[in-house]
């Protein structure tokens, strides 16, 4: 059976996948709808926009294959070295990578051994190594990835003990993708509390509302009380999107 060859950059939605995250996001956004509003029309209206909610859905869960990913492709490169210090070629290094982590993953499907057992499949059928790895590297577009790839086919041209770059550049890219994931251990605590404060307005509002409904009144039923749960929500929006930006921290 031919292996599906994955484009990282776009994620593909199963039908069932797809119908499920726009259900979540329509009641959601339907719910937010009779809080701010406390009109059906409008929360249906508003529920809508869950359609527009898809695209950016799809790019986080594309951005998340690709950190999964990146931390996959780190513990290629572990065995990768462990095969070169043992005098190995790296030709047989990436087979000895493929079974290694077909024994330490319980997902014989995970994403790296897929792209290692097509490597290993093209190199098998006389295509260069270093074409192998840079189509990857195309494919997925993550700046170690790439880098690796860039490294290897330089030092292969060049003539220079490609063992000992290899080691050292696999080295490297290890540390790089180590202290990214340290950063995210540390800034995952802030990363839900950004949530829970995401959250925490649209329940006051509901409480208020339940609770004191005459109290919020003039902000349901006139023309300006529209207007303000409107700037509200607006506002809402704002903050969560530049809440996200500065949670993303690059290295």
């Amino acid at each position: 059976m031919e292996q599906e060859i994955i484009q990282y950059d776009r994620y593909r939605m199963k039908p069932g996948e797809f119908i499920l995250n726009l259900l979540l996001a329509m009641v959601f956004l339907f719910l937010v709808g009779m809080i701010f509003y406390d009109h059906w029309f409008i929360a249906l209206l508003l529920s809508l926009l869950g359609f527009a909610w898809i695209p950016g859905r799809k790019r986080e869960l594309a951005k998340r294959r690709k950190e999964l990913v990146k931390l996959q492709f780190r513990d290629a490169l572990y065995f990768i070295s462990v095969s070169l210090s043992a005098g190995k070629s790296f030709e047989t290094a990436l087979l000895d990578a493929q079974q290694a982590l077909e024994r330490v993953y319980p997902d014989k499907n995970a994403i790296i051994i897929r792209e290692l057992e097509l490597i290993n499949a093209r190199v098998m059928m006389n295509v260069p190594v270093e074409q192998a790895l840079n189509d990857f590297a195309q494919r997925v577009r993550i700046e170690e990835v790439k880098s690796f790839a860039d490294i290897f086919s330089i030092s292969k041209r060049a003539g220079v003990n490609l063992v000992e770059v290899i080691k050292n550049t696999s080295g490297m890219i290890r540390e790089k993708i180590e202290v990214r994931q340290e950063i995210e251990n540390l800034i995952a605590g802030k990363k839900l509390e950004q949530k829970i404060l995401s959250v925490t307005p649209f329940v006051m509002v509901y409480l208020i509302k339940s609770s004191s409904s005459e109290f919020l009144e003039p902000l349901y039923s006139t023309a300006a009380g529209r207007v303000v749960m409107t700037v509200a929500l607006l506002l809402l929006l704002a903050g969560h999107v530049i809440a996200k930006k500065i949670m993303n921290i690059e290295v």
